[in-house]
């Protein structure tokens, strides 16, 4: 992996050189070039003696630590071991990817999805809690066991190697040892943090089981007989930013190196399409007025609601799940959603285009009747509740009309527009439902809140946290360039320009997975595709910038690696790789499929910037979101019959899960959503177009 710079053999650690990293090399006595320090191992037992501690120069500003320890006792010792590394420059800024950004400081306020208020929602924030350490398995951890610190010029991050389990198994921490421990956001007044790898498990002092749920602290240990020895390698990494608060892009491309992760498609381009289209036409079902055809949601377990609202304990879920009854998988309880994860209509227009190439005027007919049946629901202002049901369920009136929903929606009305026309059916209501959706939230911009989260019908706002207002962006975008009215640029250019100076310059995007009010990832994908259509349309290099800021903040949630599981796990029965997969939100610490829709994005992204990382990265997420589609009856998960083409919507990688009596990583669930077939499809519909294959 490189050259050896510096190895020791010693009985006593104090009497080991010290060693600092630095741009060009390694130091044994800090200098203006020095940015971090490797501390002396402490042995956790009297009877543990450190065989060596090797520091190899990995090439490219990186490092490779592999330290060796051994029982020279006469009996079993049981240990957890730390790696340490402390900074010698104040960050600014840190990062634990895919848990924790900067202390998590957004979020935890009041939080209303459905209508329906959620309370205050607890997750891990800042660095400590009651005065302890967060200590983080690498389960939930995109690189394994990261963690990043930066100032505007220096950064360093410490992960384990994935060479071996003894490596790879392992949690992380950062603790404070400047002036004062930070506070959820508070990175920017600048403090020394010192790095912590432990291996093995370790998660203190609470592991986060739930969303808002706070489980007993989970720790494991080494153990090692008399003569025994163990052997874990890990990797310290210089890190320049790239933009301010970016050091995150040179430490991924670190990882892509060191790491290495592979995997390929298990299945070809066509398969996915053919099963993706089934399993989106087989969601169509009739409203609950019994003539209106829309698209259900989901298919689910019977039990599903009260799993995911957490209205039954653990042991109530054990006894459930003995009973068909409860686990029989269908369409219970649809709301027949716009966006978001029903994706009304972009599924009805993927169907509506392959309708129209075979001829098929029956499907063609139905898909159309999507779109008419929600723009039967648009009030004069514009707004449209983004659940059809809402609207005859005698629910709540002030229920929220969301940026996320409505944002697709207004995009897909104007994509459906254009489809048609160009086979001879013109139908100006579909842009005109996109003008007046998108005209509310222009005329409603507001200089602190931007377009806001959710509306009332009335108008008045119902939230206005968070990042998710820049779903209209591509709303706007698809809209100006179907109408050339200047109008539309400049909303989208002016949201850009605020979501951007407000959000993603900090590396965080929020509450676009509106089940949610936290950090998450999805909300990156409209400032990806908005800022590559600004750029189209304006040639400003800056829109190009923008599109890459926030692609690499997308993959801050990818996987770079494989967990390892159990042979009685779910991803161990049916080959699940994490590798590729993206990490939800702070809330939601599990992996989806989600980044299979930025992928014609990403790849064009790589061409307009040449860097063919992303083409890679690109490439892993499309691998992994084409695992666990169910390829033909007879394929059987949990005893239970899943639809063809389906795909469960979460892979529960740690220790997280809220739809099985025990909280044990490796296993998935039995949500079969709308969107994951949906981004799928229309990656595949776009990538032909360009005569691109993934396999």
């Amino acid at each position: 992996m490189g050259f050896e710079i510096m190895k020791h053999e010693t009985t006593d650690s104090s009497t080991r050189p010290s060693v600092f990293f630095s741009r060009s090399g390694i130091r044994q006595a800090p200098d203006s070039e020095t940015l971090a320090a490797l501390a002396p191992w402490r042995a956790p037992d009297p009877s543990l003696r450190l065989v060596e501690e090797k520091v190899e120069d990995a090439g490219n500003g990186a490092f490779a630590v592999t330290r060796t320890i051994e029982n020279t006792g006469a009996a079993p010792v049981s240990f957890r071991d730390e790696l340490r590394v402390r900074d010698l420059f104040k960050a600014s800024h840190y990062l634990v990817p895919c848990v924790n950004y900067n202390g998590n400081g957004f979020g935890g306020r009041e939080n209303f999805y459905n209508g329906r208020s959620m309370g205050a929602v607890k997750m891990p924030t800042g660095l400590s809690r009651d005065g302890e350490t967060w200590f983080y398995s690498y389960e939930r951890t995109g690189v394994p066991g990261c963690t990043l610190t930066e100032s505007d010029t220096a950064a360093i991050a410490v992960f384990a190697a994935n060479d071996t389990p003894s490596s790879l198994v392992c949690s992380c921490a950062l603790e404070p040892c400047g002036e004062h421990a930070a506070q959820p956001g508070e990175g920017e007044s600048g403090q020394t943090l010192e790095h912590v790898l432990a291996r093995p498990v370790v998660e203190a002092p609470f592991t986060y089981e739930n969303k808002g749920v706070f489980g007993p602290r989970f720790e494991t240990s080494i153990t090692l007989a008399p003569g025994e020895r163990f052997t874990a390698k890990s990797f310290v990494c210089i890190c320049a930013p790239k933009w301010r608060n970016y050091a995150a892009v040179s430490m991924m491309e670190h990882a892509l190196r060191l790491l290495d992760p592979k995997l390929e498609p298990c299945m070809t381009d066509d398969e996915a399409y053919d099963l993706g289209t089934r399993y989106i036409r087989s969601l169509f079902c009739l409203a609950g007025d019994g003539k209106t055809w829309l698209l259900a949601t989901n298919r689910k377990q019977r039990m599903f609601g009260d799993q995911h609202a957490a209205r039954i304990t653990r042991e109530e879920m054990r006894e459930r799940l003995k009973w068909e009854y409860w686990t029989d998988i269908a369409t219970f309880n649809n709301g027949f959603e716009l966006g978001f994860t029903g994706q009304n209509f972009l599924n009805a227009r993927l169907l509506a285009a392959k309708a129209l190439r075979e001829g098929d005027n029956s499907l063609l007919e139905k898909c159309i009747g999507v779109f008419d049946a929600f723009l039967a629901t648009q009030h004069p202002n514009g707004l449209l509740f983004p659940r059809w049901n809402w609207n005859f369920d005698g629910g709540d009136p002030n229920r929220g009309c969301d940026a996320c929903n409505l944002g697709w929606g207004a995009a897909e009305a104007v994509r459906m527009a254009r489809l048609l026309r160009a086979h001879g059916m013109d139908r100006p209501d579909l842009t005109e439902f996109s003008r007046r959706l998108c005209g509310f939230f222009v005329d409603h911009w507001s200089d602190e809140t931007g377009f806001g989260k959710s509306w009332r019908l009335d108008g008045t706002a119902a939230s206005t946290d968070g990042s998710i207002g820049g779903f209209m962006i591509p709303a706007l975008c698809e809209l100006f360039e179907e109408t050339g009215e200047r109008r539309w640029l400049d909303a989208a250019l002016r949201a850009e320009d605020f979501y951007f100076a407000r959000d993603l310059d900090r590396f965080e995007c929020t509450a676009g997975a509106i089940d949610c009010q936290c950090i998450d990832k999805e909300t990156a994908y409209p400032f990806v595709v908005g800022a590559l259509a600004l750029h189209r349309f304006t040639g400003d290099a800056l829109h190009l910038e923008r599109a890459e800021k926030a692609a690499w903040y997308f993959f801050s949630w990818m996987f770079f690696f494989d967990t390892v599981v159990g042979p009685e796990t779910d991803f161990a029965r049916y080959g699940y790789h994490t590798t590729g997969g993206t990490s939800v939100s702070i809330e939601h610490q599990v992996i989806d499929p989600w980044g299979a829709m930025l992928v014609p994005e990403l790849l064009d992204l790589a061409d307009k910037t040449g860097n063919d990382s992303l083409r890679r990265l690109a490439r892993l997420t499309w691998a992994n979101a084409v695992q666990g589609i169910t390829r033909r009856l007879g394929d059987f998960i949990h005893d239970t019959q899943r639809p063809i083409g389906s795909q469960n919507e979460a892979f529960f990688q740690a220790r997280y899960n809220k739809y099985r009596p025990d909280v044990e990583p490796g296993y998935f669930n039995d949500l079969l959503v709308a969107w994951p077939s949906s981004y799928r499809v229309s990656t595949i519909e776009r990538l032909r177009e360009r005569g691109i294959r993934m396999r």
